[in-house]
């Protein structure tokens, strides 16, 4: 170059040029190049026992692929009046026959395959150009490149926690985290406040206390921290369990029954390493690097994920302590919307066999594209808090005591009987995870204008074989606000008599409970079967359901899947019920979190079969047939617990 002005460039004038495909072009093939040199440095420390010069060379690493993302995100930022494309749908005109509905459980064929046959009659996913700001806020989750920076630090992470100085650090972090819980689990006012969700945070009594968790560790700063600033939530709950300390932990700390148990929350939770075990049996003292994700009970609200450390310790003769602290600090991420700070609970032996559970939830997050009408549920506390985790593990200790004591020869299962309860328990795990959104479970916006109370609706493709689908599906959710309690809501639901009231697929037939297993104490906590009888022949079935609700202090679900009567047959004679194919629709049933319990928010989830499906093409037909179910049950559980005596 020329003179030193000319050659003293702003380090970003390279793109200024360039378009935001070609930026991402160029940042992702110089990325891919940087991650080959990486990885080998990386197995050349952890392999070759290579020393200070290996351990200096990955700090470079880390904080060059830092500044990397912030320059990246600074870039993205700076050219966010750049189109952007989107993924939306095409909105077509419904078609003629939208009131020949099809069953949950029927598939679509012929009219499906009439409609894919004409691009017009069909929901495309298409790409439309957008200059708002807003179009950049949600843009990694959206790209390849998001995609690649999350298996970056997958991989990073992963590689990271075998090394000894890692190890030490974050066996610190555990520690002081700990410490922190205990102190967090026994205090009360000023502290602690009483409120709705429990007990909720004084965040100045806590900063006064405690300070910052990790600020011996250096926090690099996250770069939409200044726009998008991160809300804090913490609250606190307790119950008593008549169950071991020990056995609490062993659940915690042991992830396929962690995701196993608290399925209705936990989306996905994998061990990234294990950094301290113990003698089988022995808890004491365990640490674990985990990813983990979570998921409210409507898939309007968004996830929350992070990489934490979870740590286990025997605090005294009588008590037992399970914590879990984010990474953040050792694992840098500028796009950070979740941080989770010391959560999790203080196991106290008590009397009489029963131990006392203290749950704390303690997060920092963004909590900007909550949607309006979850919007108090979510920053009260009450959709990720600790009653919700805490309720939902006493109703699944109670439901597995309830089935236990039934091994008394009088109340005893039969083979038949314990092998339906576990297809039930197959069919709730797959509708939470209908709930739950990642990148192979993608829900896209429908618009209903026309929609009484519904504000926003969201749709998804179902792969065949997903979660036992019979074939490919699409699933369609949608969340409303109706003025009623949640326990009279769940009532009007679960009841079989009042099914044909807000069932249209059932409306002018009989409805028939022939099998009630109860798996709980709550009255209605149940799994059951029903059959649904011609109106003009009683003693034909027209369909069969299987059904299980249950209720807690936090939320109360309704769920069912038409079973072919064979297969219920099948099971009940002791059949083996692991390849029956469920397909859940139902209903989550929640507190608005702003009115106590005069209003609930019902988030209604409706599935069909559909073999024309695709993930980039929705037929018409089930669309709008799908809308029309979603929009009459919505109008059905209105009409049925505010204003019965008016319904037709």
């Amino acid at each position: 170059m020329g003179s030193n002005g000319e050659e003293k460039k702003d380090g970003n004038d390279e793109y200024q040029d360039m378009s935001i495909a070609e930026i991402i072009d160029y940042c992702t093939n110089a990325r891919y190049e940087e991650i080959e040199r990486e990885l080998e440095e990386m197995k050349s420390y952890i392999g070759g026992g290579s020393g200070v010069q290996s351990e200096v060379q990955r700090e470079v690493n880390r904080i060059s692929w830092k500044a990397e993302a912030l320059k990246i995100g600074c870039l993205l930022t700076k050219h966010c009046s750049i189109l952007i494309p989107k993924i939306s749908f095409h909105r077509m005109d419904p078609p003629e026959d939208i009131n020949n509905l099809s069953d949950s459980g029927r598939d679509n064929n012929d009219q499906g395959n009439r409609m894919a046959s004409s691009s017009s009659s069909t929901y495309n996913v298409q790409t439309s150009g957008s200059s708002h700001e807003s179009e950049i806020k949600h843009f990694w989750s959206r790209t390849e490149v998001g995609m690649d920076f999350e298996r970056e630090r997958n991989l990073f992470v992963s590689v990271s926690v075998g090394t000894e100085a890692f190890k030490i650090k974050i066996l610190d972090l555990a520690i002081t985290a700990m410490n922190e819980l205990a102190n967090m689990a026994i205090e009360n006012e000023p502290l602690w406040h009483p409120c709705i969700a429990g007990r909720i945070l004084n965040c100045a009594e806590y900063i006064k206390k405690f300070g910052q968790v990790d600020s011996h560790f250096p926090v690099l700063p996250n770069a939409e921290t200044y726009t998008n600033p991160l809300q804090t939530e913490a609250s606190r709950e307790t119950r008593f369990l008549a169950v071991q300390p020990v056995h609490i932990v062993e659940l915690l700390m042991n992830n396929d029954q962690y995701s196993h148990v608290l399925s209705n929350m936990v989306s996905k939770a994998k061990v990234r390493g294990v950094l301290s075990t113990q003698a089988q049996g022995d808890y004491n003292g365990a640490l674990q690097v985990m990813a983990v994700k979570f998921h409210a009970s409507s898939p309007l609200v968004p996830n929350r994920k992070c990489y934490l450390a979870r740590y286990s310790r025997r605090l005294n003769n009588n008590a037992w302590g399970v914590v879990d602290v984010s990474l953040q600090s050792l694992f840098p991420n500028p796009l950070t919307r979740y941080r989770r700070r010391p959560s999790g609970c203080l196991i106290e032996r008590f009397r009489d066999g029963l131990c006392k559970v203290t749950w704390v939830e303690h997060c920092e997050v963004d909590n900007s594209s909550v949607p309006e009408v979850c919007r108090y549920f979510v920053t009260s506390g009450q959709a990720y808090g600790a009653k919700q985790w805490l309720s939902t593990l006493v109703r699944q200790h109670e439901r597995l005591t309830h089935i236990r004591v039934r091994r008394d020869p009088k109340l005893q299962l039969s083979t038949g009987e314990a092998n339906l309860l576990i297809l039930a328990d197959q069919m709730m795990r797959n509708f939470w995870r209908n709930m739950s959104f990642s990148r192979k479970n993608r829900w896209m916006l429908v618009s209903l204008s026309d929609a009484e109370n519904i504000h926003k609706a969201i749709i998804r493709f179902v792969k065949e074989k997903e979660g036992r689908c019979p074939g490919p599906a699409l699933v369609m959710a949608a969340t409303i606000r109706i003025p009623a309690s949640a326990r009279k809501i769940f009532n009007f639901l679960q009841d079989e008599n009042s099914r044909s009231k807000w069932d249209i697929l059932s409306h002018g037939h009989v409805v028939q409970q022939t099998r009630s297993i109860s798996n709980g104490c709550v009255p209605g906590n149940h799994v059951s079967i029903l059959e649904v009888k011609s109106p003009e022949d009683p003693d034909r079935t027209v369909k069969t359901l299987l059904q299980e609700s249950f209720s807690t202090s936090a939320c109360s679900y309704v769920t069912f899947a038409p079973v072919e009567a064979s297969s219920i047959n099948m099971i009940l004679n002791g059949g083996d019920s692991d390849n029956v194919p469920v397909m859940p629709s139902g209903f989550s049933i929640l507190p608005d979190g702003l009115t106590g319990d005069e209003v609930s928010l019902v988030t209604i989830i409706f599935q069909i079969l559909d073999s024309a499906a695709s993930p980039m093409c929705f037929p018409a037909h089930s669309v709008y047939s799908m809308y029309k179910v979603i929009t009459e049950t919505a109008k059905a559980i209105t009409a049925g617990v505010v204003d019965p005596y008016n319904m037709g």
